[in-house]
């Protein structure tokens, strides 16, 4: 009796540790179907993706390049895409310096082409934005919001065709100048005269730096340079007007005077090199004129410094004073322009009711190095932030 309760005992044991494999048996078949499951949707998905972004439209060249400087004023904008396109319903907008500018447009298969109206005009930023669906593919598909923008050629103008010089020969001040298009321009074009370059329109405050005077001291010429680099292809408020070679050929021969007087001497003389600086300051009616200078150790002033004078124009006073707690140099004031330094450009510019300033850093003649030549750019930024040019 024990051993026929033993054997149904054992039975139903084995019956019930079978019943329990077998139910292994298919959930882990039940789980494996679903991860199969799972990776088949992954992939199906992954292919739909790969479709939608082939069958998009995308822009694949912009000419010229977003960023792009010293762009030629005729030329033509090209927006190259992945496929043939064709004028949708959004706006496409062309820009001069931040205001709207009228253009024509037209496709041909993937390239949309953009022409200004009027020719641009140097040194300013044009921007392009295509708004969302303005083109779109042969499908319909609308192109996403997309903008750019480039800076076309600074203009430089030569205000004395009889001080032309090489600069290279000076070879300390060239190695000091940043090796650009726009450098190479400038340096080329001193080479028949006293370049002017420009930026800004003419409108808001209105500022001439003038570095170079005399032709051995070199931190001033080296500071204009880094700061019309610096300018260019950005948005000026207002307008800046840059010399930063007063005298070309005295910077080549690194001497002080011309035709053997101080041109610091002579502004007050019909023709000289500094006289034709101060009448077009008055020309371009511009609000404040800076100097740029260096002085020697024991010399006049001898120091860091922003002179300046108070009658006729105190406002020369206040602008060299806001230099100097900008610059970190001392501030040197005269009462009366003329009187302490007859024919100096900062005292006929202020006799002429044009407020001006002179910089000074210390530093020998004929030398040079970055440390004064970012004094020296300080000053000038100092003078640019009084005028809220930035």
């Amino acid at each position: 009796m024990n051993n026929l309760l033993n054997c149904d005992y054992m039975f139903k044991k084995f019956s019930l540790f079978l019943l329990l494999i077998i139910l292994a048996v298919i959930s882990l078949g039940t789980v494996s179907a679903a991860a199969n499951n799972t990776i088949q949707y992954s992939n199906v998905n992954h292919s739909q993706n790969i479709a939608s972004t082939t069958n998009s439209l995308v822009i694949t060249a912009v000419d010229p390049k977003k960023g792009s400087i010293n762009v030629a004023i005729n030329k033509t904008i090209k927006i190259k895409f992945n496929q043939p396109v064709k004028f949708k319903t959004g706006w496409i907008v062309f820009r001069k310096d931040g205001k709207l500018t009228s253009f024509y447009k037209s496709i041909n298969s993937e390239i949309l082409t953009i022409k200004p109206v009027a020719q641009m005009r140097k040194g300013s930023i044009y921007s392009i934005v295509l708004h969302t669906n303005s083109i779109s593919n042969n499908n319909g598909s609308g192109v996403a919001y997309f903008s750019t923008s480039f800076a076309t050629a600074i203009n430089i103008d030569i205000i004395n065709h009889a001080t032309g010089g090489d600069i290279t020969k000076n070879t300390l001040l060239y190695g000091y100048i940043q090796k650009t298009v726009l450098s190479n321009d400038i340096i080329s074009k001193a080479k028949i005269g006293t370049p002017i370059i420009t930026f800004g329109d003419g409108n808001g405050p209105r500022v001439l730096i003038v570095a170079g005077v005399h032709g051995n001291e070199l931190p001033a010429p080296a500071a204009a340079m880094k700061l019309i680099n610096y300018l260019n292809g950005k948005h000026v408020h207002g307008t800046v007007y840059i010399i930063p070679f007063a005298i070309p050929y005295s910077i080549a021969h690194k001497t002080r005077y011309w035709h053997g007087q101080d041109p610091n001497r002579i502004a007050n003389i019909a023709g000289s090199p500094t006289n034709i600086i101060v009448n077009l300051a008055k020309k371009f009616r511009v609000m404040a004129l800076g100097d740029f200078h260096s002085s020697i150790q024991g010399g006049v002033p001898g120091k860091d410094s922003a002179l300046c004078t108070m009658i006729p124009m105190y406002s020369s006073y206040r602008i060299a004073s806001y230099i100097a707690k900008y610059s970190g140099s001392s501030l040197i004031a005269d009462k009366i322009a003329g009187k302490a330094y007859p024919g100096a450009l900062e005292d006929v510019t202020n006799l002429n009711r044009i407020p001006a300033v002179t910089c000074e850093v210390l530093a020998n003649h004929n030398t040079l190095s970055m440390n004064r030549i970012n004094k020296s750019y300080k000053q000038m930024w100092g003078l640019l932030k009084y005028l809220g040019i930035e």
